[in-house]
Formats: C-alpha cells, structure tokens, sequence
C-alpha cells in the first residue's frame, strides 16, 4: 500500500490518547537511591511505569479505533505490526519471565567516568522480580547464579558486566565489583542529604518526574570530557564552568536547574534560560498558524489535483490533529536566580507536560515512522515478487580476427551416390 498523508491522519487521530500516565507510588529518592554510587559524574531515573504500561495499552487497541477501522489497509498494517512487537515481548517473557511493559516500575542509573578506561556503572531496577528470573538469564547465557549472601550473581559479556537480585528484589546491572559489592548484607545505602553528591539527585527525584537526569561532574571526570571537545566553544565552556545541571520531564511540564562557576556565566545561562521558554511557546502556538494559514490558502488550489481535493476533505480532521497535538503557549514559568549561589532555577508548568512541550508527538511520529517504513519495505517485496525475469536470448559466437593467411577454399561435397573422383596420377 501506499502511506500517504491520509493514512498519517488516520493515525494520527487514533493515537490522540498517548502520553504520560500518573504513577500512584512514584519511587522516592531513599528507594531510587538505595544503590547508588556515593559519588556519581551522571546520574539518570525514569519512571517506566508513566511511560510503558498505558501508551503499550493504547498501541494494542489502535487497530480497533474509529479512524482506524475506517481504512481496511491502515488496520491491516497496524495489527501486522503490532503482532511483531506482541511476539518479541513474548520472547523475552519466556527467555526471563519478565514482561518488559509491565513488570518494570522504574531504573536509575549511575555513571562515574574513569581516566582512560570503560565508565564504572549501576542500574538498578526497580519492579517484579524472582530468583527465577535471575535462573532463566543465567541458564540463557551458559552460565548460573551465584549467592552473595542473601543476593544473586551472574556475570555477563565476558565478565565485564554483572547481573544481581538483591533481597529487597531490585535487579542490578553494572560492573561486576560495584554488583557484588551491593548485594551483600553489609550493605549501606550512600547519603543523599542536601551539599553530597547526590543531593541534588535526590531533589530531582523527590519532584516525581516522569525523566530526569543530574550532572555533577568531578575533576577527573571533566579532564576526561574536555579531552574529548575542541578546545574553546560552548561545550567545552559549559563542561568547564558548571557546578550543576539537572533536567526533569513532569506530567505537568519540565524543570532544569543551573550552578554555575562565574556571575558572568550565570547570567549568560539566564538568557539562554529566557531563549528557551520562548522557543518553547513559539513550538506550541506556531504549528496552529502554520496549520490554519496552510488550510485556509488550500482552498485557492481546489481542483488543481485528486491529492490536494482528497486532503481538503479532511480539513475539519486537520484542526482536530493540531488542537490535540499542540497548546495555546500559555504555560506558567517561574525563573529563580541567585547570585551569591549563582543557581538559576527554572520550571514551567502547565495542565499537562503536552503543554510545555508537545511530547504527545514523540510516540506518534515514531509509531508512523515504523509503519511507513514497514509499508515500503513489504511493497518493494511484492514488486521484486511481481517483476517479470528477462531472458536475453542465446548469441552467435563471435567470428575470430583475421590471421593474416589466405583462406584455404572449402572442399565440394561429391554428389550422391558417387565415389570421390582420384586425383590424376603422372604418368
């Protein structure tokens, strides 16, 4: 089949209801932060449990949408490609018993960057876990727990990375010393009180975001990223200077905070801040112009192709699309910046995080992305199927070169039923 734009408007309105979804019991910093590095470069949280369950619900009832069901070729795409991805969450069901869109709550990871080696790492997973998964995984790569104590131990990929269940049922994924190490019972949970490393962690995680990511990088590990940049410019200026970056998505908009190294710095990072939040606004309200200024002007070109006629037919679908995807900019923001600090912090906030910035989009466009390139890929396969095999005829051997040497003259055949004639002999 064709996907054309008709067929991106009939998803498009069928996928409407995704987005953030609220968790009841969002993890508190003292439960992300039980395994933690007590002095990480990164550290990153995302709440599975917003994101995963409700929108894979929403995926696996598309097909039986109104608008879906209106195109027999868009429904038939779509539950082709929604049994691809049924079967391989149920081959990683049955390879470790752990239903990926349902069992996982939340990760949190944690980086410290190493001179001139791999990164130290932790993730730890927060969700429904036996021993028995930890068996099937184990079983799958040739290999079998171990017991540490009252946890669980495999190592993996050549013993670079470790597997572990702790006691209290958090799966841990990370270097193999820094895995043993937490699943042991003399185990204490680092402090993440207000001026340690990972207070600010704890603060990003304690205003239950949906995403959130903290920087605070060592000197050792600034050294490492200013290896690696061009000297000069804003990156390497930004790695220099900072004390603190934090980003967070919320269900109702994003937060970031900045610590900078310098008066000068902070207020170039407030005007930076002030940029944003009118790009921000800009991508809200900008897509509904564009939209209203693109259907109106179409109507001057109304018979010029069956295309362009098929589209003005679906002029009211349009302004549905626009009014669902985008917000009218009206989102509240609040700029805190404190000089003896030198911390700006800013949030802006609104009904729903779609408000500040049009995530509703994201799983759309990427579900259109694989169906589309799905749609070419099965009609280039039925063209190949269809394209008739040409066989060139056989040809002549080609005449050898001339060898300079006359030609002898053929020989006449004898006629029929004579013998050759003798050649004279002298007498």
């Amino acid at each position: 089949m064709s996907f054309g734009i008709i067929e991106v408007i009939t998803l498009l309105l069928g996928m409407a209801g995704f987005g953030l979804a609220p968790n009841p019991k969002p993890a508190t910093p003292d439960q992300a932060l039980r395994y933690a590095l007590p002095d990480p470069d990164f550290v990153a949280h995302i709440d599975a449990a917003s994101l995963v369950p409700g929108n894979y619900k929403l995926l696996g009832q598309l097909a039986d949408q109104p608008q879906i069901q209106a195109s027999p070729e868009v429904q038939k795409l779509v539950r082709e490609a929604i049994g691809e991805i049924e079967g391989a969450r149920t081959i990683a069901r049955f390879a470790t018993g752990i239903d990926v869109t349902a069992d996982i709550t939340d990760a949190t990871v944690f980086v410290q960057l190493v001179p001139q080696a791999d990164p130290s790492f932790v993730v730890a997973v927060r969700g429904k876990f036996a021993p028995a998964n930890l068996e099937k995984i184990a079983s799958a790569t040739g290999g079998a727990p171990t017991r540490v104590d009252s946890g669980l131990l495999v190592e993996l990929g050549g013993r670079d990375t470790a597997l572990g269940l702790t006691r209290d049922g958090v799966m841990l994924v990370g270097t193999p010393g820094l895995v043993r190490d937490r699943l042991g019972d003399g185990w204490r949970p680092p402090s993440h009180a207000a001026g340690t490393s990972l207070g600010p962690a704890a603060d990003a995680i304690g205003d239950k975001p949906v995403f959130a990511v903290v920087m605070t990088l060592s000197q050792t590990a600034r050294g490492e990223l200013l290896g690696k940049l061009p000297p000069g410019g804003l990156a390497a200026d930004l790695v220099t200077r900072h004390k603190l970056a934090a980003l967070s998505v919320l269900h109702n908009g994003v937060t970031w905070t900045w610590i900078d190294g310098s008066k000068a710095g902070l207020d170039a990072m407030e005007l930076v801040a002030s940029g944003v939040i009118d790009v921000l606004r800009a991508s809200q309200i900008a897509p509904r112009g564009v939209a209203r200024i693109a259907l109106g002007a179409l109507d001057s070109y109304r018979g010029t192709s069956p295309e362009l006629d098929d589209l003005l037919k679906h002029k009211a679908e349009l302004m549905k699309i626009v009014d669902a995807y985008t917000g009218d900019g009206n989102f509240k923001v609040a700029i805190d910046k404190n000089p003896k600090t030198l911390r700006l912090g800013v949030r802006a906030t609104g009904k729903t995080a779609g408000d500040v910035v049009p995530f509703g989009l994201v799983a759309p466009l990427a579900v259109i992305g694989y169906l589309t390139e799905r749609a070419e890929a099965t009609e280039a396969k039925t063209n190949a199927k269809a394209k008739p095999v040409i066989v060139e005829p056989e040809r002549a051997p080609a005449a050898r070169p001339p060898t300079g040497k006359p030609a002898k003259p053929p020989i006449a055949a004898p006629p029929a039923g004579k013998p050759p004639a003798r050649p004279p002999t002298r007498p």
